[in-house]
């Protein structure tokens, strides 16, 4: 089926529609050699909290179901994709490669997919112009802070041609952090001081994509474009930690397809 996903990019670019594709695709600047899908929470096999296209195997769900979910995203891949043991981490991994220990992943492989699974915090998906590489970074509150996105620049070599694409995550009027995490990335970089909004009583609400853009922007990064969708104002479409806390996961994967 992955055939189909070229012409797909025309009529279902991040339009969430109710049919039997668990997906939408990214609106990016990608070459054409590059595919990438965003699952989202319909049209799968889990139910209750969990429900019902949840790609986690770790949340607590029916393990038939999840197997069934993953099984179903296969069918629309041409291989299958390789998933992280995500730990809100900064490491970075090049792929193919037999460990699984690492928040962000690359390859400039054909046919390899780099794959990230959320519930809130922002997946960041990486090419360049000439479609020489792919990357997923899980980028949560602490792996962004610690230099995730940094590291999956210096270790791929890639900045000012970069094309980016954040997905859908917490937005910052729901997410609220503590003084620690603001400390954390003030002490790191002062420029991220906008991204807190102080709400009293030693509380912020932090706006993980303006972070994830400033950071980017250090990089020299221009070329980034942006779901704009709120996973915890979403139910309908996405799984939220902070809204529902036991619930499922979404995937972000992208690959080189030729």
């Amino acid at each position: 089926m992955i055939s189909t996903l070229g012409t797909m990019d025309i009529c279902k670019k991040e339009s969430i529609q109710m049919n039997s594709d668990p997906f939408i695709i990214p609106e990016w600047k990608a070459p054409e050699n590059i595919k990438a899908i965003q699952t989202i929470r319909i049209n799968g096999f889990s139910s209750k909290c969990f429900s019902s296209f949840n790609l986690s195997e770790s949340c607590g769900d029916n393990l038939n179901d999840v197997s069934k979910n993953i099984y179903k995203l296969k069918s629309y891949l041409p291989v299958s994709p390789k998933w992280l043991n995500q730990t809100h981490s900064s490491k970075v991994l090049r792929l193919p490669n037999q460990l699984s220990d690492a928040d962000a992943s690359y390859s400039r492989s054909k046919k390899t997919i780099c794959a990230i699974r959320t519930a809130d915090c922002l997946p960041i998906l990486l090419t360049d112009t000439l479609g020489s590489f792919v990357a997923a970074i899980h980028a949560g509150w602490r792996g962004m802070a610690f230099g995730v996105i940094e590291n999956a620049f210096k270790k791929i070599g890639i900045s000012s041609k970069a094309i980016v694409w954040l997905g859908p995550c917490i937005s910052k009027k729901n997410f609220e952090v503590g003084l620690d995490v603001y400390d954390t990335y003030i002490k790191r970089d002062p420029r991220t001081a906008i991204c807190f909004d102080y709400k009293g009583n030693g509380k912020f609400n932090f706006d993980l994509i303006l972070a994830a853009k400033i950071k980017l922007k250090n990089l020299g990064v221009l070329n980034v474009s942006s779901i704009n969708k709120c996973t915890f104002d979403d139910s309908d479409n996405f799984f939220s930690y902070r809204r529902d806390c036991n619930t499922g996961r979404m995937a972000s994967l992208v690959w080189i397809d030729h």
